[in-house]
């Protein structure tokens, strides 16, 4: 660009730290360097400047096309946008870079007036799946409605059918279940009108992953076979995996063994095709089926494995569901500052939608609760108002236990915890889903009869069955304190006083202060009162605003969050947290909140 008689200029910005020489070429040192010279050209020269750049760079065809979409733009070059810009979203997209395919769709569709009907269409459709992987799920509702009404002007069923299955799942990963069933019966309905093709399949293995989710096993295998034998018969092995997906999520309760095998399959074809929302997805069920079955050391593996593949491909939504399935296992081992690290990352990016929040929340809820966090109540009343668009068993079960605690604890309504466990148990598959649920029924009501319990999974059926020494010791063999210390409390005098022991070690002071209120009921006696937050927090000199302070400091919030959170201003905050700090003579927050950890002050 800069010619032979330009090579003196070029060695003088290089030896002055402004350019880099690499030998075929020269590149600014610094960002902010190349901006400010391009900033300080006339809008004329800046245009004629890229579009000589974007001629010579077109001449070599190892240059990346995102590098000409951006000469393009400077030069005005919208004919060369138009025609690289939808390239470059999709070579980013191949690659596992989503958000900035999401951008150079965005580009794109800046300068698509011109185009054909058609074209804009698909530049609306791969903007809107481009979206909804990286949490976008609004806007990606919104570019697939503005593709959906230019196919219907064209007369286009199937491209408006396989437009509504992707309406149907974008309104489920916002917790509108009742839009996606609409949304999804309707492309299955247009797209039946047409020869099959591999929309009608990807519709079915929609409306299979819709039932599987729904726990009817019946419609999941039904639909699910459908787009099993069309996608093999089109030789589509991205559909095929997708409704193994299904297939195998619901198997599990049927057949387990062959349910993991089917998710097995899913994932492998996923992998090695590179269909990477699918991969995800599966690595997602995988992990939840091995949860299910308490099967921890499987599903952490699972669960590192598939959010270092999100994280690898860009894929917020599915990287942000897994951290909160990863936080409710957190919770179970015990690692509970952990667990809230974890969920926190979740919920406090307002940009994650609530199907994606709600994992995340069912830890936060159990931790709150058990720690005697007072913020619980606006976590558990998000909870609820998320069952309100969709009776889902998957997010039924949590909630009923959540609340089941509550009432156990005497904080909330035993005959709604009771109603919430026979509604769960109405809507469940098979007696496997029964375990958990039928021990927090066994603890608000202690005569009722669990039934049949041979499908659950061990541990709660050996509490079930009274063998409660047999499940304590399940429970410290797969590493879940809290559950043994459940576990415990069915047993003699020394088994209740060693899981008031575990209960006080994990910081679950409401949960100690109830079960020595039960020791006391059945007559034990010389029960050690626990240490009094409130005698430590004198001793330290923390007054009962710097203690809610530290407590919030304890489990990862910044300054503006605890303004926020307190609704205080962020100066006020400053000043407590200095106070806090110098109180417990520590040097930084995360110091002051091991310090207040080792005390027993949180």
């Amino acid at each position: 660009l800069c010619g032979i008689a330009a090579a003196g200029q070029l060695a003088e910005c290089v030896a002055n730290g402004l350019l880099e020489d690499f030998g075929d070429g020269y590149a600014f040192r610094h960002e902010i360097a190349r901006t400010a010279i391009e900033m300080a050209l006339t809008p004329s020269k800046r245009r004629e400047y890229n579009e000589r750049a974007l001629a010579a760079l077109r001449e070599n065809p190892q240059v990346a096309t995102a590098r000409l979409v951006h000469h393009a733009v400077e030069a005005q070059n919208l004919d060369v946008v138009r025609e690289l810009a939808p390239a470059a979203a999709r070579e980013a997209s191949r690659v596992g870079a989503h958000r900035d395919a999401v951008g150079y769709y965005e580009v794109a569709l800046r300068y698509a007036d011109m185009l054909p009907v058609d074209k804009r269409a698909e530049l609306y459709e791969g903007h809107a799946f481009e979206c909804h992987l990286i949490g976008r799920v609004e806007a990606a509702m919104e570019a697939q409605g503005q593709a959906r009404q230019l196919r219907q002007a064209q007369g286009d069923r199937v491209k408006e059918g396989d437009g509504l299955r992707c309406l149907s799942r974008f309104a489920y990963l916002l917790g509108d279940r009742e839009a996606a069933d609409r949304f999804g019966a309707q492309a299955v309905e247009l797209l039946e009108t047409a020869p099959d093709g591999p929309e009608l399949a990807m519709a079915y293995s929609n409306l299979s992953q819709l039932a599987m989710l729904a726990e009817r096993l019946e419609d999941t295998l039904m639909l699910g076979g459908k787009a099993v034998e069309l996608a093999e018969r089109l030789n589509r092995p991205d559909i095929l995996c997708h409704a193994l997906n299904n297939v195998g999520a619901a198997g599990q309760w049927l057949d387990f063994a062959k349910g993991r095998r089917d998710l097995a399959r899913s994932l492998g074809i996923a992998l090695s095709g590179n269909f990477q929302e699918h991969a995800a997805r599966a690595f997602t069920n995988c992990a939840c089926v091995e949860m299910n079955r308490l099967n921890f050391k499987e599903a952490s593996s699972l669960l590192e494995r598939g959010i270092g593949y999100c994280v690898e491909n860009d894929l917020a939504t599915w990287r942000d569901y897994m951290r909160g399935v990863q936080a409710q296992l957190l919770v179970r081992l015990g690692l509970w500052d952990d667990a809230a690290a974890v969920a926190h990352e979740v919920v406090d990016d307002e940009a994650t939608t609530p199907l994606v929040r709600y994992p995340s929340l069912v830890a936060l809820a159990r931790l709150r609760i058990r720690r005697g966090d007072p913020s619980a109540e606006p976590i558990v009343e998000e909870m609820r108002r998320f069952l309100d668009k969709g009776m889902e068993l998957q997010r039924l079960v949590p909630f009923a236990e959540v609340m089941a605690e509550l009432a156990w604890l005497g904080e909330g309504d035993r005959d709604e915890a009771l109603h919430l466990i026979a509604l769960a148990e109405g809507l469940a598959p098979t007696r496997a889903v029964f375990g958990g649920l039928a021990a927090w029924r066994r603890l608000l009501l202690p005569e009722s009869d669990p039934s049949e319990t041979d499908s659950m999974a061990e541990p709660h059926r050996l509490q079930l069955i009274g063998d409660w020494r047999a499940a304590a010791a399940l429970w410290a063999r797969m590493g879940a304190p809290f559950e043994r210390a459940l576990a415990l409390l069915q047993g003699d005098e020394a088994a209740q006083r060693e899981a008031l022991d575990i209960f006080e070690a994990l910081g679950a002071r409401p949960v100690a202060q109830h079960v020595r209120g039960l020791l006391r009921q059945s007559g034990v006696g010389r029960i050690a009162r626990g240490p009094r937050q409130a005698t430590r927090a004198n001793q330290a000199g923390l007054t009962q605003r710097q203690m809610e302070v530290l407590q919030l400091i304890e489990r990862g919030f910044s300054n503006k969050k605890i303004a926020a959170h307190m609704a205080i201003s962020p100066k006020t905050v400053d000043h407590h947290v200095s106070a806090v700090l110098g109180k417990l003579e520590a040097v930084s927050r995360g110091e002051a909140a091991a310090a207040a950890r080792a005390s027993g002050l949180v």
